[in-house]
């Protein structure tokens, strides 16, 4: 297979599979239905999952399920546009892209988003959003009635595809998408329905992961950090004036940057992300110590018992995060030799194991949709199953990744949100591979592959 030790479980899981059903249609037009954003899994046992059509701001369709454990069904529980009372002209949510979570109040909370959040606010979408619907709204469901009403809306022309909810404080974290300048951070109080904290455009970068402590701070992704990495540009610039010397046969004075060497280290920047901190006691964001010679993180866990996040980078790599003494280790590739691209991360109730599956972006299937478990004592990653063959032949759907998984409060079960097509003559040439028909599947860990040894 590769350098990397993968091992394959002896005892083989048992897989449910249930369809996001009653779709008004196919939509056939190149992603289709599709699932991009995390899980919740309640308290009552109920696991909420989203879907939506990619379709453009006009044909835009969202929905939210649930899946009860003592029926084993899934049903639709919320209708986003219609919810909305959304006009045929007006801006239509297309996307369930940011993580569904409950409240204190045992109420389920969720937002919808377009094709392309950021776009929200570029020119040629400012005068679509109207006085109706002005942007985002954070809808808010009640499983005893069954009743969804908007419980708050965003800033004018403004979304998220990225939240993280601190139920302790019970204050949502949003990555506040639209302004062409880029994301900004935000902080919205639950209880008072207001926002008490909103940072500039362009402070998150390579947005779609908030890591959360147990003293409440979050951690997310941002540019680079002269403090952190001064060095290596400075370096950049010796290395220039050098090359331009030899070519030049002349000294060049280095006391300003030069448009070259300007352009010389953006151009190296962006494989730089600084780790930047909300700090909820006085409510600023700051520099952390730690930094990634990659893109950044891009899922990471609940904090462990013993003081450490665990995550996955943009880069395919493994992470662990102490929030006490802020020190970010890799612990090497997150999938065989060069890694995967990995949306979500689950650490088991005992944190012994990580959970999840490689290729995100519907690319699982090329390496047989593995769900994975990672031992975090001894490093070793282990294939629970193999999704693609089996499903394939069992039911002709072909399995192209997830963003959204979560696991029971005993951790027997692996709950996972599943991208897919049909396969073979079932898979409608108009959709792109991995995507079309979102599913929704229960993985029933056997005891005997969570003993750790």
């Amino acid at each position: 297979i590769s350098d990397y030790s993968l091992s394959v479980a002896e005892v083989a899981p048992k897989i449910e599979l249930v369809y996001h059903d009653q779709l008004p249609n196919a939509a056939l037009n190149g992603v289709g239905w599709s699932s991009w954003g995390d899980l919740c899994v309640a308290s009552d046992g109920s696991v909420y999952s989203g879907t939506g059509n990619h379709w453009g701001i006009q044909k835009g369709e969202a929905f939210v399920y649930r899946w009860q454990p003592s029926t084993r069904v899934i049903s639709k529980v919320a209708d986003l546009n219609a919810i909305s009372e959304t006009k045929s002209e007006e801006v239509h949510f297309s996307k369930v892209h940011a993580g569904i979570f409950e409240g204190n109040d045992k109420k389920i909370y969720f937002t919808g988003t377009l094709d392309d959040g950021g776009l929200a606010a570029s020119e040629e979408m400012l005068d679509k959003w109207t006085e109706h619907v002005v942007g985002g709204k954070l809808f808010q469901y009640n499983p005893v009635t069954g009743k969804t009403v908007i419980y708050a809306d965003f800033p004018r022309a403004t979304v998220t595809a990225t939240t993280e909810y601190d139920a302790k404080r019970n204050i949502l974290y949003c990555a506040l998408e639209g302004d062409p300048e880029g994301f900004a951070f935000g902080a919205f109080d639950m209880d008072e329905k207001k926002w008490i904290y909103t940072g500039s455009p362009g402070q998150i970068t390579n947005d779609r992961n908030f890591m959360l402590d147990s003293e409440g701070n979050v951690y997310f992704n941002g540019n680079e950090s002269f403090e952190h990495t001064g060095v290596r540009l400075n370096s950049l610039e010796e290395e220039w004036q050098r090359t331009k010397q030899q070519k030049e046969g002349k000294v060049i004075l280095s006391s300003k940057k030069s448009k070259i060497l300007d352009q010389r280290i953006h151009k190296n920047a962006d494989t730089y992300t600084t780790l930047l901190k909300y700090d909820p006691k006085i409510n600023e964001v700051v520099l952390t110590n730690s930094f990634l010679t990659s893109e950044g993180i891009r899922s990471s866990t609940r904090e462990s018992k013993e003081g450490y996040i665990y995550g996955s980078t943009m880069g395919g790599e493994l992470f662990r995060y102490s929030p006490i003494i802020d020190e970010m280790k890799l612990l090497g590739s997150n999938f065989l030799k060069k890694g995967e691209y990995i949306t979500v991360c689950v650490l088991s109730p005992d944190e012994k194991f990580l959970y999840y599956l490689p290729g995100a972006h519907g690319s699982a299937g090329f390496s047989g949709t593995p769900i994975i478990q990672y031992n975090i004592e001894n490093r070793q990653q282990k294939a629970l199953a193999f999704l693609s063959q089996p499903m394939v032949k069992a039911f002709q759907y072909s399995p192209g990744g997830t963003f959204g998984s979560k696991l029971s409060e005993d951790g027997s079960k692996l709950y996972v949100g599943l991208n897919g097509s049909g396969s073979g003559n079932l898979k409608p040439k108009e959709h792109d591979g991995g995507f079309g028909l979102t599913s929704f599947v229960v993985v029933h860990i056997p005891s005997e592959e969570r003993s750790g040894n």
